[in-house]
């Protein structure tokens, strides 16, 4: 935990935002609203404490004025875990691990009118949503732990049409290698997924925890085409046999985030791992080349513990998860160009540096997810303060971003 001390003589305080009280797992801007998804059943407004004055009841799901941080009547709730959000302008998509959305009978994925109410929109997945994410050629893309979704068998990733949600025919297997233990091959799952490319010829990258993608050998990401699911060469190979074989529990190689840029011929990688492209070191943080997957050594910020969320603004790689220290080279027991960033952190992609902003969190685990739009970016985790102020779950920077 991050001494409060420390936090109390913070120059980076976050915008006045509201707070949850549970772990903030998913946030959406849009429309001047932060909407925000998780395992919380109380949010309170701005400045208040939680069960305080002006705490509300929103059971996993809820909404906050992006300007004053006020709490919004939206009100739709679940009855379970939501880990992820994305919305049209409009409607809001939900995923997690829930049966009941806005009081109507979902399974693990729906969609809420603006005014938080369930469409008819009704797919269901036979197990948790992690991931939503729209595509090049509008249609809805779903990761997770599923086999099924929208009544066909779809292994772990699905394409769906955002009107019916009816699968379309794209059906890419992802599955695990057979014969070892958890950890380090547990069963088979899409945390995130990206896109390049256009309607008529993209590609979908996705990350996870997996060992197969169609049959063939492709460790925690992988790449395939929008248009026929075949997979491609691009093949990052993130995976190693064990970090620790003599510690109580082995450690395992997860892709939490997958970032996809373009302009820089890169993608970018956040998650827990230490071994990738089969032989070289990289921990947590990666940049790898957008054609081949060969790690990008050019940009080697990195940091020494599990890092679930990132987002891209501006050429800045905003990142957080429960380390402690991060730099360029930065990695555990060899701290030389490591600087003390507790549990989020902030780096130019341009010029492989780490910034001077450093806000800080508290708790054990810190953040878990990170999101940019609407001006601002958002954190969202497990910490009770958040760049010197007290506040819970959720913490965002707009006018203050470096």
């Amino acid at each position: 935990m991050v001494p409060t001390a420390s936090l109390a003589a913070n120059a980076f305080p976050p915008d006045p935002t509201c707070q949850a009280n549970g772990v903030v797992r998913a946030i959406l801007y849009q429309g001047g609203v932060a909407y925000l998804g998780g395992n919380f059943t109380q949010v309170a407004p701005a400045g208040a404490t939680i069960g305080g004055a002006g705490t509300v009841t929103r059971n996993h799901l809820a909404a906050c004025s992006q300007s004053t941080g006020a709490v919004l009547p939206w009100n739709p709730g679940a009855d379970g875990q939501v880990f992820t959000l994305v919305g049209d302008g409009s409607a809001i998509y939900v995923g997690g691990k829930f049966a009941t959305l806005a009081g109507a009978a979902r399974k693990n994925l729906g969609e809420l009118t603006a005014a938080g109410a369930a469409t008819a929109w009704n797919p269901g997945a036979s197990d948790t949503v992690y991931v939503l994410r729209f595509g090049p050629d509008g249609n809805l893309y779903a990761g997770g732990l599923f086999a099924n979704i929208g009544g066909a068998a779809r292994h772990r990733i699905a394409e769906l049409n955002p009107t019916t949600g009816t699968p379309t025919a794209w059906n890419v297997n992802v599955g695990q290698v057979t014969g070892f233990a958890c950890p380090p091959r547990c069963p088979p799952v899409v945390y995130t997924i990206g896109f390049t490319g256009t309607a008529s010829s993209g590609t979908v990258y996705f990350g996870g925890q997996f060992g197969l993608v169609n049959g063939t050998s492709r460790n925690t990401a992988a790449a395939v085409s929008a248009q026929t699911g075949g997979l491609t060469g691009w093949d990052p190979n993130i995976y190693a046999a064990a970090n620790c074989p003599v510690c109580p529990t082995v450690e395992t190689s997860r892709v939490y985030t997958l970032i996809t840029d373009p302009a820089s011929g890169r993608v970018y990688t956040c998650g827990g791992y230490w071994k990738v492209n089969g032989t070289k070191q990289s921990f947590n943080v990666s940049a790898f080349n957008i054609s081949t997957g060969t790690l990008d050594t050019t940009f080697n910020v990195q940091d020494d513990g599990d890092t679930p969320g990132c987002a891209l603004r501006q050429g800045i790689l905003y990142y957080g998860g429960h380390f402690n220290v991060s730099g360029a080279g930065c990695k555990p027991n060899a701290l030389a160009t490591c600087s003390t960033r507790h549990h989020v952190a902030a780096a130019d992609v341009a010029t492989n540096q780490l910034l001077a902003w450093n806000p800080g969190a508290n708790s054990n685990h810190g953040v878990y997810t990170v999101s940019s739009g609407g001006g601002a970016v958002g954190f969202g985790g497990y910490f009770t303060k958040f760049g010197g102020k007290a506040q819970a779950s959720y913490a965002a920077y707009s006018s203050t971003l470096p």
